[in-house]
């Protein structure tokens, strides 16, 4: 069997192969057996890539599992811990994986979020878009046509696009974990309300008597450091949470009850159609300043959707836009701003709906962020020279115009944030609010305290040196938080989800009847009983949870597509070995030899 083109055999390339093992690297090794998706035994061999269990103990039980249900198949499965940052970079900027197994970003469920995700201009690009290298010009052109339809026929594309990310299997969804944290009301209240992903969510608080000592301080734990050592918004590296760097920096607008996009930072804005081009002009808030006290003009604004297409340095040929929020830029064909206070947005072919979302990234300070465009150095990134110092730089002390401000960071596990008083919710001349927004923060200072473990964390809220333990707390800690009689126990549902994300650019997983199999070797009932005590939902759509999921998708005990080949989290090896079978695949003596 040869290729054509100019190719070599399988058979030439394997006795290049034993000729030189003698003198090959392990690394080398490594890599001949990622192009040849099989050991030298003919066994077919995947690594699992994953976060070792003190950065994310889900992550590494779900894989474990993943891998004994991909061993019970004949698949040579073997799990790979790695660093975080180590894997960070060889996932979602160097793509050298075959399987890893993590938590999405935390982003609203919303269609578009998938443009990202899966388009296949992104399959080359670092970061959170298409780390999976996959392309289908038919998802393209589902992900292009969700833009511009509205009504009935935009749902109806968005049901088909699932459909086809459900049966080709980009990634596999293993579930939605539910976040968990651990409260005290005798200082604040209102947690129940409180949604602290968003700036938003944190005025739903009232301080009580307790807590009006002055300054009124704040004081919240979590197990992401990052939250306190990283302030970048724009880090090309994975954010596993934005809690932080949403307080300091402002967007033109915010995301209100679950999916309603409304002024924040702006005034007010109205779109208009002209021909084909849907155009908006957007006012901002009077009087904006800020954290050094510099004013906030729509110069700044139109600097940052210029700066977040492109942040390479100025005398480069490439173009490197911001992996986070290249979703939201490629809606805009231009911005301008006006006057002090106008900017005005063309948008790409997409309906009005679908361009509010540009509104919702963060926005830079022209006089800081332009002095970013300065190559970077940074071990292990390689995405031709061109990345500067904007996505990687720690940003701390963080200048913004948010409703907190940098105070200082004590160490590397502790962030002190202040009330910013010339922000627009706590000045008077700001224009008139709605009512959810009157007020404005309930504290002066916002103290942040970090630590690897979900349990010390939940000690500190217990014994009153936190307010409350709010991210990266584990099932394990439920039962202390339930025995304390002075910390509440509430869970709400993620917008982040943990996949199995498939490596398509390599053999054998760009057959997609190949991930199909390997989808239908997840039980993912099993996985929210067994890794996530049932604090947990087993889903097959990453839309799961939302008014777009159709019935078809909706899940009732099993992938409605592809079944697990199993009962009860065991795998059936005739079931198994009918599969392999069907789709072309040798399966002999349990081991599944290729095809």
């Amino acid at each position: 069997m040869s290729s054509g083109r100019g190719g070599v055999s399988r058979r030439k390339l394997l006795a290049g192969a034993a000729t030189g093992a003698a003198g090959a690297s392990a690394g080398c090794l490594d890599r001949l057996q990622a192009l040849l998706g099989w050991r030298g035994n003919g066994q077919t061999t995947l690594r699992i890539k994953t976060l070792p269990a003190d950065a994310d103990s889900y992550a590494l039980r779900l894989a474990r599992a993943i891998g004994e249900w991909l061993q019970a198949a004949g698949i040579d499965a073997r799990i790979v811990p790695t660093a975080e940052d180590a894997l960070r970079r060889q996932i979602l900027v160097n793509h050298q994986f075959d399987l890893f197994v993590g938590r999405t970003p935390d982003v609203r469920r919303k269609p578009d979020t998938l443009y990202s995700l899966l388009h296949s201009t992104g399959v080359l690009a670092p970061g959170w878009r298409n780390p999976f290298g996959y392309s289908n010009a038919q998802v393209d052109d589902l992900l292009q046509r969700q833009r511009r339809v509205t009504g009935q026929e935009r749902r109806d594309v968005v049901a088909t696009l699932q459909a086809t990310l459900a049966r080709t299997q980009p990634f596999s969804v293993l579930g939605f974990p539910e976040t968990i944290r651990a409260v005290r009301t005798d200082r604040f209240t209102g947690w129940e309300q409180a949604a602290l992903d968003s700036p938003i969510g944190f005025l739903a608080l009232e301080a009580t008597a307790m807590a009006e000592s002055s300054p009124r301080t704040l004081r919240l734990g979590t197990t992401y450091q990052q939250e306190v050592q990283n302030l970048n918004p724009l880090a090309v590296r994975y954010r596993d949470n934005t809690t932080m760097t949403n307080l300091l920096y402002d967007s033109l607008g915010r995301t209100i009850g679950g999916d309603r996009i409304e002024p924040w930072l702006a005034d007010s804005w109205e779109f208009e159609r002209r021909g084909e081009d849907l155009r908006a002009t957007v006012r901002l808030r009077p009087n904006q300043r800020w954290h050094d006290g510099e004013p906030l003009t729509a110069d700044d604004v139109a600097f940052t959707y210029e700066f977040i297409a492109d942040t390479s340095a100025r005398n480069t040929d490439g173009v490197v836009p911001v992996p986070r929020y290249h979703g939201q830029a490629s809606l805009i064909e231009s911005v301008r701003a006006n006057d002090l206070r106008t900017v005005e947005f063309a948008f790409t072919d997409c309906s009005e709906t679908v361009a509010r979302r540009a509104f919702t990234v963060p926005v830079l300070p022209e006089h800081v962020w332009q002095q970013r465009r300065r190559p970077a150095t940074i071990g292990g990134v390689d995405v031709g020279g061109q990345v500067t110092e904007a996505l990687v730089t720690r940003n701390v002390p963080a200048v913004g115009s948010g409703p907190v401000a940098f105070a200082e960071q004590p160490s590397s596990v502790e962030l002190v944030l202040r009330r910013f008083d010339e922000h627009f919710l706590h000045r008077t001349d700001s224009g008139e609010f709605p009512p959810w927004m009157d007020g404005g923060l309930p504290f002066d200072r916002l103290v942040v305290q970090a630590d690897v473990s979900d349990g010390i964390v939940v000690e500190a809220a217990a014994d009153g040196t936190l307010d409350a333990a709010i991210n990266g707390i584990g099932v394990e800690t439920v039962s202390r938080i339930e025995d304390a009689a002075e910390l509440e126990l509430l869970t709400r549902p993620s917008n982040s989800y943990y996949v199995l994300g498939y490596n398509t650019r390599r053999p054998p997983l760009h057959n997609y009847q190949f991930r199909r199999i390997l989808g239908r070797l997840l039980d993912r009932g099993h996985l929210a009983d067994a890794v996530f005590d049932g604090y947990a939902e087993p889903a097959a759509s990453p839309l799961s949870g939302t008014d777009w999921l159709p019935s078809k998708l909706a899940w009732d005990g099993d992938h409605p597509i592809l079944p697990f080949l199993g009962s009860d989290g065991e795998v059936d090896d005739e079931q198994v070995q009918q599969a392999w079978q069907e789709a072309g695949y040798r399966y002999e003596g349990g081991r599944l030899l290729g095809r």
